[in-house]
């Protein structure tokens, strides 16, 4: 018995790391994505800018920048994992692709746990295009308080995007039509989401303390920043955060494992 759970457990992990290997040639295959990433940020930057100036803020502190800075990057993972990641599902799923890959895999979570984990390192080359964006158009540094707070918020939002652009793809798959819950995703999400800081009013700061999905985002500007953005202790915001992903987590693993069932017993995608 123990032998053979450790030959499961071997063959899970051999193919989970197939799955990042593939995962990490096709993304870095496309070096045109890497570039407009590296373009788009500081055509963002200027906006922001414009925008600002045009409401007669001249001058930006250096704490305002950085937490400019941060929030742009919440934006971003969240661009990057909804609408790059989820609708890479939602493709393959559609031109199915996904009948192929369950040829090779056990299970199509597997597949997806491991193009995650690739995509959420390329996902660090955003955050690599922010900073430079900012160093080039302000003259400023990152500046991390707590690094490894800083660390465990990242995966944790990282994660727990992963999750939500799964049940995203899903979702679409089954309706075969993905704009009431895109239109949904889109305003739903930045709102609920923790990606507006809470110092823009104090409504947006009871949506962040109320928001399981938020917090990973507040502590990723609490630990870079070095002051709390909300009045609770951040090992409750990291226990809140932990128990979100686990929850979503389990909320995937059942949704994926009746989609992998269905497309196996009857060779059609959907949920019911």
């Amino acid at each position: 018995m123990p032998g053979s759970r450790e030959g499961l457990g071997a063959e899970v992990f051999r193919e989970l790391s197939t799955e990042v290997w593939r995962g990490l040639r096709v993304l870095f295959s496309k070096p045109s994505a890497i570039m407009i990433n590296i373009i788009t940020a500081p055509l963002w930057l200027a906006f922001f800018i414009l925008t600002l100036r045009g409401f007669g803020v001249l001058t930006l502190g250096k704490l305002i920048l950085q937490l400019f800075l941060w929030a742009a990057y919440a934006f971003a993972l969240y661009s990057s994992w909804l609408w790059g990641f989820g609708g890479g599902i939602i493709e393959e799923g559609y031109e199915d692709i996904l009948e192929n890959v369950m040829s090779a895999v056990n299970n199509v979570f597997i597949h997806i746990i491991g193009w995650g984990i690739a995509y959420s390192i390329y996902t660090l080359l955003d955050l690599a295009a922010l900073a430079l964006s900012f160093y080039v158009v302000f003259g400023i540094t990152i500046e991390v308080r707590d690094p490894l707070l800083l660390i465990l918020s990242i995966i944790l939002a990282s994660l727990q995007l992963l999750l939500i652009s799964t049940i995203y793809a899903m979702l679409v798959i089954r309706l075969r039509s993905n704009w009431v819950i895109t239109d949904i995703m889109q305003f739903l999400m930045p709102a609920l989401g923790g990606l507006i800081p809470s110092e823009a009013s104090r409504y947006v700061m009871i949506i962040n303390e109320h928001s399981p999905i938020a917090y990973p985002f507040i502590i990723m500007r609490e630990a870079a920043l070095g002051y709390p953005e909300l009045p609770i202790p951040i090992t409750y915001q990291v226990l809140y955060s932990v128990i979100t992903v686990v929850s979503l987590l389990i909320a995937t693993a059942i949704l994926v494992r009746i989609f992998d069932k269905r497309l196996r017993r009857e060779g059609k995608l959907g949920l019911t």
